[in-house]
């Protein structure tokens, strides 16, 4: 196990990481900014079901990897700079 880090090897760290890509997220940019026809646009209960499910998975899976982060000891970055820090 490490026991420092350095900013840029958060970084690098970091950056290996993909986006992720909800369906959630895909459906609601690809619906119309101005529906018309009344309140809800149309849309297929399955795909609306299969996206719901995603998300949740994806939330849980997020729950649990914080639950896993908050025992991890602090690291010190001394060499990254916060200007709001002063504040």
């Amino acid at each position: 196990m490490f026991t420092s880090l350095d900013a840029r090897g958060l970084v690098d760290c970091l950056s290996q990481i993909p986006p992720i890509e909800l369906q959630a997220v895909e459906l609601l940019c690809s619906l119309p900014r101005n529906p018309t026809g009344g309140w809800f646009p149309i849309v297929p209960p399955e795909c609306v079901a299969q996206a719901t499910q995603q998300l949740i998975a994806y939330t849980r899976s997020c729950a649990a990897l914080l639950d896993k982060l908050k025992y991890l000891p602090p690291t010190t970055l001394p060499t990254l700079e916060i200007p709001e820090w002063p504040l």
